[in-house]
């Protein structure tokens, strides 16, 4: 992107979206390969670091969560699990909301 100035605001929106579609909280690689989002420093100087980030607080919880429940779909996979270089989403768009519900209505009783 150019060189605009965004405010906080936007930049926590871009986050949050970039978060929704990945499923998890976006790293250097996914923000920085993103051509609709500005530079990943651009987060960093306002947020910080994002797992530290008072701002951030919610985000980070809640699509670190997300991102525990999708490890947790690949652990029951048929699949070696190890080996498979597939993304979880690409796994999941496989099957119905209603099939994958267990893994995210039973997830607060999984010890792990």
């Amino acid at each position: 992107m150019s060189d605009k100035k965004y405010t906080e605001e936007e930049l926590y929106q871009l986050l949050f979206e970039k978060a929704e579609e990945i499923e998890k909280v976006p790293g250097v690689r996914e923000i920085n390969s993103d051509p609709r989002l500005p530079n990943y420093e651009v987060f960093k100087e306002c947020f910080g670091n994002f797992r530290k980030s008072e701002k951030l607080n919610d985000l980070v919880q809640e699509f670190s969560l997300l991102n525990k429940m999708n490890g947790c779909y690949c652990l029951d996979c048929p699949k070696n699990h190890e080996k498979c270089k597939l993304n979880p989403l690409t796994c999941k768009s496989k099957y119905t909301e209603e099939e994958l519900k267990p893994y995210f209505e039973l997830f607060d009783t999984i010890v792990f």
